[in-house]
């Protein structure tokens, strides 16, 4: 039995959050270069798996191998000794760049999954844009959080493990149960509008 659409992109999802863990933890235990060329290998095949699939590949796996591809290039050809001090402070400001910019552009970037899910009919209706801009608002708002939060653990004084890693999860858990839940909501009031 062939995967729908939108549990394939959902797979693709959890792949990417896989690709984030064993990255930071490659990094984490110092070893840098090879976290970065698994980070880009993993990426650009995700990306290739969507392409031979004939996935429309989204703005946020755009910015997963954009991430690796900087990462790259300061790794291994400008031998920066600082990006990996800040890397996490760019992976947020690329996530929180790219989603307000989508918002400003007025295409949100979870209009992109939501219409995997949604019959075509919805997609241009006004309670379907509207209800996928709060929620890109919502991850847009998790994402400068998240920049906050790793910008403080830059401080070894401020708890780096809590508010560098733990709590920018938790920050994205709260957003997906938000999408989770703010979803069934909508849905739910669609057939009454």
């Amino acid at each position: 039995m062939a995967m729908s659409s939108s549990r394939f992109s959902q797979l693709l999802l959890s792949t990417q959050f896989v690709i984030w863990v064993i990255y930071g933890v490659l990094a984490g235990m110092g070893h840098w270069p090879v976290g970065v060329a698994f980070g880009l290998l993993a990426s650009a095949c995700l990306l290739a798996l969507e392409a031979s699939r004939h996935i429309k590949i989204k703005l946020l796996d755009w910015v997963l191998l954009g991430y690796f591809v900087l990462a790259a290039i300061a790794t291994f050809v400008v031998r920066s000794a600082s990006f990996p001090t800040y890397s996490s402070v760019i992976i947020w400001v690329l996530y929180a760049g790219v989603s307000w910019g989508s918002i400003l552009l007025g295409a949100p970037f979870t209009l992109q999954y939501a219409r995997e899910s949604a019959p075509p009919e919805h997609w241009q209706s006004p309670g379907f844009i509207r209800a996928n801009q709060v929620i890109s608002r919502v991850w847009s708002l998790a994402f400068v959080i998240n920049i906050v939060l790793v910008t403080i653990a830059l401080n070894p004084r401020d708890y780096p493990l809590l508010s560098g890693v733990l709590a920018p999860i938790l920050m994205m858990a709260a957003a997906s149960i938000f999408t989770s839940r703010y979803t069934k909501i909508t849905r739910e009031r669609a057939p009454q509008s």
